[in-house]
This record gives structure tokens, C-alpha cells and sequence, in this order.
């Protein structure tokens, strides 16, 4: 095999990591709920904090859920559960936000801030009935992690085969 075909085989498999790692998301805004759990359904006060928030133009969304449902907080979960787009809100300051006398059901509720664009800034927290601080929900799949690793790994045996095969003719 020559060295172009090794360059190209190369290329191919470098591509392919590529396409399954996809865009990378930084997700450094954040948003936290004071308090971060409730000890039983009913009517509460919280102060929500965003960081991390660059856009002014933001919405605030009290959802009666803390369960985003199949599609994650997309538009239906949006209006089904959070009654619309919510309020405009300033999030690039840091300042909390005072949300008063929001009705916390038995599934919890969600606070959502976001822009009205798609992969806009956004950050979300869920309160609970009952449950301890609840951590920001961030990272990267582990099984595309593990994708990629196969796909290079697979790679650098083909062209250490190739290399012994083109020794021995």
C-alpha cells in the first residue's frame, strides 16, 4: 500500500471522529435556586442566581416540572408544561432574581433562563420536594467519548498492520 493510500485511509478515519464529536458547547452558564429543594409541596419564594450570561435578551420560564420530558426543554416542553416563553430578563448582571410565590406541585418545578434563539445561552435548575442540592447537568456523553477512542484506536492498528504487511513483501 503506498503512502498516499495510508494518508487517505488516515484522513477518512479522522473525519469520522469529527463527525461523531460534534460541536463543542462550552455550557458556562449556570443558574441556582435558593432554596435548592423544598420540604413539601405548596407556595414558595425563591432567588434564582445566573452566571455565565453574556445576551440580555433572555426569557425567565417557571415550569411545573422537574422533569424536562422526552425532548429536553424544547418549545413543546416549553408551552405544555411552562405556559409559554416566560417573562424577559436581564441575566448578564449576576444579580439574583427574585421569583415570588411560585406554586411547587409534587413533580417539582424548573426554572429556566434562555435566549429565543436556537443554541442560544440557557441554563435551567430543577427544585424538588425533598431532595438535597441537585448538581448543574453538564459534560459530554461518556459513549461518544468511547466512539472516538475506538475509531483512533482502530486506526493506529490498521496502519501499524499495513506498515509490517509492506515489510514482508
Amino acid at each position: 500500500m503506498t503512502k498516499t493510500k495510508l494518508i487517505f485511509v488516515g484522513l477518512a478515519v479522522a473525519l469520522v471522529g469529527f463527525l461523531f464529536a460534534g460541536s463543542a458547547s462550552a455550557q458556562d452558564q449556570t443558574l441556582t435556586a435558593d432554596p435548592a429543594s423544598v420540604p413539601e409541596a405548596g407556595t414558595y419564594d425563591f432567588t434564582l442566581t445566573p452566571t455565565g450570561f453574556t445576551k440580555s435578551a433572555t426569557n425567565l420560564a417557571v415550569c411545573n416540572t422537574a422533569d424536562p420530558g422526552p425532548d429536553g426543554w424544547g418549545q413543546a416542553t416549553l408551552m405544555q408544561y411552562c405556559g409559554g416563553f416566560g417573562s424577559p430578563q436581564d441575566a448578564t448582571s449576576g444579580d439574583p432574581i427574585s421569583v415570588e410565590g411560585v406554586e411547587v406541585t409534587d413533580a417539582g418545578v424548573t426554572f429556566l433562563i434562555f435566549e429565543l434563539v436556537p443554541d442560544g445561552e440557557a441554563a435551567n435548575v430543577a427544585v424538588e420536594i425533598g431532595m438535597d442540592d441537585m448538581l448543574a447537568d453538564t459534560g459530554v456523553e461518556t459513549s461518544l467519548l468511547v466512539i472516538i477512542g475506538a475509531g483512533i484506536a482502530l486506526a493506529g492498528v490498521m496502519v501499524f498492520g499495513l506498515s509490517r504487511r509492506l515489510r514482508t513483501l
